[in-house]
């Protein structure tokens, strides 16, 4: 989706049980033919279906997911139903817990998905596992706080990794190459310059700012030469420049402005 577009997609499908019921089998009158073949003495078959105790209550541990993607990224350490609900997807035992075997699995669907290989599991990943369609995202300059929260999330995933001039992720990521990399993880795509981005994006003020607003940073031409994630309490997520990583930093000047994706 482009910048233009203002639409993005994640819905999400629920997962019904069926639940066995114990059935008696009621005897009926037996017909001419049928009483030959049949012993005087023999008595009328009653079966049942039981449903096993242990088995009700393995199953009873996995519920369904709601029908929209709760908007809270799973990776390595997650734990829960939404979870177990991803295994169950991958095929591999749905214990509801996102550890080694799960981030291998995310990965490699990932990669033949054709989808950035993080071993996140963000809407984008959700949808192509459940082949649902997206919903609607907020359209660039109306992101909710949620979905700006989600991009702090995904930055601060790649932290450690090194700055990279042109770098846009995975591995390695310039200032505004984070920024695009992590609202393209929740399906929001923005310009990737930083002087694009400050076009593109909705001026705020500082005291609307929420985490996941970009702060940028102006030269005397008032031309945006920098930008980073707000982070809140004074700080923001940046990959500042060569021979650094992406770290949290503290903002060093007044002089900055506030954009909303």
């Amino acid at each position: 989706m482009s910048i233009s577009s203002r639409t993005v997609s994640p819905t999400i499908t629920a997962v019904s049980c069926a639940v066995a019921v114990a059935v008696a089998l009621t005897p009926q009158p037996a017909r001419a033919n049928e009483a030959a073949a049949t012993p005087a003495s023999s008595t009328p078959v009653v079966t049942s279906a039981i449903l096993d105790t242990s088995t009700a209550q393995a199953s009873a541990t996995i519920q369904p997911v709601g029908q929209e993607f709760s908007g809270e990224l799973l990776s390595l350490g997650s734990q829960g139903d939404a979870v177990a609900q991803v295994q169950n997807q991958l095929g591999i035992s749905a214990d509801g817990d996102f550890g080694p075997q799960t981030e291998s699995g995310v990965r490699s669907f990932q990669a033949g998905a054709g989808l950035v290989v993080d071993a996140v599991v963000g809407p984008l990943t959700w949808d192509a596992l459940f082949g649902t369609s997206a919903s609607q995202a907020p359209a660039p300059g109306e992101a909710s706080a949620s979905v700006a929260a989600a991009a702090i999330s995904i930055a601060e995933q790649q932290i450690g990794k090194p700055y990279l001039y042109g770098g846009s992720g995975p591995d390695a990521f310039d200032c505004s190459g984070l920024i695009q990399y992590a609202y393209a993880q929740i399906g929001v795509s923005i310009p990737r310059t930083t002087y694009n981005q400050f076009a593109a994006l909705r001026p705020v003020s500082r005291a609307d700012a929420h985490p996941g607003d970009v702060i940028f940073f102006l030269d005397a031409e008032g031309q945006a030469y920098h930008d980073g994630l707000y982070a809140g309490n004074g700080q923001m997520i940046v990959s500042r420049h060569p021979g650094t990583y992406v770290q949290y930093q503290e903002i060093w000047t007044d002089d900055y402005r506030i954009g909303r994706v």
